[in-house]
């Protein structure tokens, strides 16, 4: 038996495994290259090739596990999920990004609007989107979440793909690549956002393009600005992370921990040929 020929085999028995030794592999790989080239000091779009590895994982064991890439792919397609789960993916990020300017407001503080250009909004969500963190939901939610839904919970499934997903940036954290925050505060964010991103992939059927939208959304600025204190409870827990806090908890108590979804069914695997789902 050929050595490709073995890798497959063990690719077709531990998909999920052969997902995450990739992932490390080709993540470490990624992040030697960049030291090696830039140092310790990265520039502005220099980490955007790692956040092509959950990506290129992802593809990687589909193709391992003769499984379809074009169907894996043809997710990208599934642009039919209707308006209103885009404004929904979009709405919690961005507000939860404007949640303490929100809270402040409402307690009685101003808030101003710098006369920012559209385009310091529309970049780096175009970046995102067509270049870096969006591609990683071909990773986290397009081949992860639908595989590890047949066998644990979509909430426990979501928790576990936002702790690989909050793990997977440290490299890039010890590097000073991104605005990061406390760690375990990060960690938080990144979990209680993966529920909410969970929410919307099983809710759409696996419409993965309303993710991407989303994640993308996340990468915004925020439009205002506080003139003045925002309220202290915010020093031991960002406002955003306290936003995505609530909205999780609202989705699992509306929807039931099992699915994540009001109906109670969950998205096939893409990709898997018919001998593999018999």
């Amino acid at each position: 038996m050929s050595h490709v020929a073995t890798l497959k085999q063990r690719a077709s028995r531990s998909p999920i495994g052969t997902f995450l030794t990739v992932l490390v592999l080709s993540s470490g790989l990624t992040v030697g290259a960049l030291y090696a080239v830039f140092g310790g000091d990265f520039p502005g779009l220099a980490p955007i090739p790692y956040a092509w590895t959950p990506m290129v994982s992802a593809g990687v064991t589909v193709w391992l596990c003769d499984e379809s890439v074009r169907d894996w792919l043809g997710q990208l397609r599934n642009l039919r999920a209707g308006l209103h789960w885009y404004l929904v993916g979009v709405g919690i990020l961005i507000i939860g990004t404007e949640f303490e300017n929100i809270v402040a407001v409402l307690l009685g503080s101003d808030i101003v609007f710098p006369a920012y250009p559209l385009m310091t909004y529309l970049i780096p969500f175009a970046v995102t989107l067509f270049l870096a963190g969006a591609l990683e939901e071909l990773g986290w939610r397009g081949f992860l979440q639908p595989r590890l839904q047949q066998r644990f919970s979509a909430l426990h499934t979501s928790i576990g793909i936002g702790t690989v997903w909050g793990l997977w940036h440290v490299p890039m954290i010890l590097a000073g690549a991104g605005n990061f925050t406390v760690f375990w505060e990060y960690m938080l964010n990144v979990i209680f956002m993966s529920v909410i991103l969970g929410w919307l992939y099983n809710s759409t059927e696996g419409a993965l393009p309303v993710v991407m939208i989303a994640h993308a959304s996340h990468n915004m600025p925020p439009i205002g600005d506080v003139a003045g204190n925002v309220p202290a409870a915010f020093d031991v827990l960002s406002g955003d992370t306290v936003f995505y806090l609530l909205c999780a908890s609202a989705i699992v108590l509306y929807t039931g921990s099992q699915t994540l979804t009001r109906d109670g069914t969950i998205p096939d695997v893409p990709g898997q040929f018919r001998e593999h789902l018999s």
